[in-house]
Order: C-alpha cells, then structure tokens, then sequence
C-alpha cells in the first residue's frame, strides 16, 4: 500500500492539521522556488522524503528528475563511481560508461537520505560537488559541470555529530542553507485522527475492500499512543487491519501489548469471554508471526482446537 498520494498538480499530500505540521508546510512553500540546499531533520517514519518530493514538486524542476540516494546503501569503495559517475575502462569491471547519480539528475534534483552515513573521509568530495556544481568522473581527469539541486535528510542531529567530530562542518554549513525539522507523531496527537482516516481510504482502495470502522473509544487511545514509528508505523497498523481481518479493538490491544502499555481502565468495554479468548488468539498468532502451528505451541493447545478457534472467531 502506498502512503502518498498526489494532487491534481502532482504535488506529495501531506496530511495533518496541527499547528507543527503546518509551519513545516508554510517553509517548503518558502524555500520550493529557490534552488538552496535544504536540510530535513526528523526520526524515521516522519515522512523526510515526502517532504523532498514536495519541495521538488513546487520548485522550477518539478519536471526534471528526482533522484533519491540512500546513502547508507553506497559502498565507500564505489563512492565516486556511484556519485559521479566513470568512464569505460576506469577500473576493473568498467565495461562501459557511466554517468553517477548526480549527472544523472542534471537539471532536476538529488535526494540525499541519511545523509549523516556518508563516511568523514568522503565528505569532501561531495562538498567540492555541492559547491562548485561540477564532478569529475573516475577515469576522466576533467570536470563536468552539473545543474542539480541538493536536498538532504537525516534521523540524526547533525550539529551534535559536527560537535563531536564526526560530521565536517564545512559540509553542514554548505546543506544547512535551510533546514526543516519534522516534529514526531507523538508532540502532534491531533494529527492522528486524520491520518488514521487517511490511511484507512488508501488501504480500502488497495485491498479493494469496504472501510474499516474504528470505534471513538480505539481513536482516542491511538491519539494518546506514542508511535514510536511515527507515521510509518501508523500506517502499518492500519494496513494490518485489513491484511490480516483482525478487529480494530483486538490490534490496538496488541500495539499496546508490543509497547508494554495496557488501556486505562473502562478504557474499552468490559471484554467477554470470547472476546478475551479472540485477543488471546490474535496475540499469539502476533507472537508467531501468524504461523499457526507456532501460535498452537503459545496458546498450549492442538493445532486442530486452534484451526476450529480460528474459524468461529473470523480470524483466518
């Protein structure tokens, strides 16, 4: 299930109505028109990413190309190859030409995510291409000129990581022309409530399936829960729901049981016997990782009795 959808302009929708999130938004409009290096600061799962898009999305490049690069994922050895591209021949296994991500995006944008992951000893490589708009590819001893904008995340504090010594400050200062910082989904609980109907409507169309409905009792308990996901993990629930048939009240038990919290009391109806059989069920199945025969082992009963439980409760 995809977690974005697009306007009619293909501008990213980004969904909330807290005050954090719109002051965030009112920024992206700001710096959208500028070509300036922005820097996007936030824990995982606030959605850095669709901020970038949206950023690209409202600037002069927003029909160019958007490279997204995990910089985690890139090899220190391949750096300059990866980044800036090589000829044929470079080097061993250099059967041809390449262009690296940066030219790859002239005229559009480039992503860099986690960017704090890049290793010290190469941070002044791309420093030189951030400001001087040019790269030189392996095995071509000229530089190339580029035209691409830089836009960068990170789940970490990178003034924190420049103080201790393992970020250049130089290459901070030359991202940090702006920098948006994306509040967690636990300092803006009013943005749940919509995102939760958000994320409801986009897995209805993707399971093809009729809208779940969640109870304003479940609502306001996942408001008050901490999401320590952010808005990744909501979405994840939400689309548990629907992959798995499980009731919204019994999910919510089982978030709160994977977090160690438990529901104030009266916070939901007093549980039948069934009710608290069919959580016990679901909890297992959760512990399993929805294997039946390793759930049957948790429960302590056959793997018959708990294929016939399964089936009275609706749960498979």
């Amino acid at each position: 299930m995809s977690a974005a959808k697009f306007s009619s302009a293909g501008v990213p929708l980004i969904v909330g109505v807290s005050s954090a999130l719109q002051d965030v938004l009112h920024l992206v409009e700001q710096v959208a028109a500028s070509d300036c290096c922005v820097l996007i600061e936030g824990e995982s799962g606030t959605g850095k990413e669709l901020i970038a898009r949206r950023i690209c999305a409202q600037s002069r490049r927003a029909d160019q190309p958007f490279i997204p690069v995990n910089c985690a994922g890139i090899s220190e050895n391949l750096f300059e190859s990866q980044f800036f591209g090589h000829v044929r021949g470079a080097f061993t296994g250099a059967e041809q030409s390449m262009l690296g991500v940066i030219r790859t995006a002239d005229g559009g944008t480039v992503f860099l995510d986690e960017i704090s992951e890049i290793p010290l000893s190469l941070q002044p490589k791309l420093l030189r291409a951030l400001q001087e708009q040019e790269v030189m590819p392996v095995g071509k001893p000229i530089p190339v000129k580029v035209d691409a904008r830089f836009l960068a995340a990170t789940n970490h504090n990178l003034a924190e990581m420049v103080r201790r010594g393992t970020f250049r400050r130089d290459l901070y200062h030359r991202l940090n022309i702006v920098r948006i910082v994306l509040p967690p989904l636990r300092q803006r609980p009013e943005d749940v409530p919509v995102l939760l109907d958000h994320f409801l409507q986009l897995a209805a169309e993707a399971y093809r399936r009729p809208p779940v409905v969640v109870c304003e009792r479940v609502r306001e308990a996942l408001a008050r829960y901490p999401w320590p996901g952010n808005v990744r993990e909501l979405a994840a629930w939400v689309e548990r729901l629907y992959a798995t048939g499980l009731q919204p009240d019994v999910l919510l038990e089982m978030l709160l049981y994977e977090a160690d919290l438990s529901l104030p009391p009266g916070e939901l109806e007093d549980p039948t016997l069934e009710q608290v059989e069919r959580q016990a069920i679901a909890r297992a199945l959760q512990r399993a990782d929805f294997n039946q025969r390793k759930a049957a082992r948790v429960l302590q009963i056959h793997r018959a009795t708990l294929a016939r439980k399964l089936k009275r409760h609706r749960l498979s």
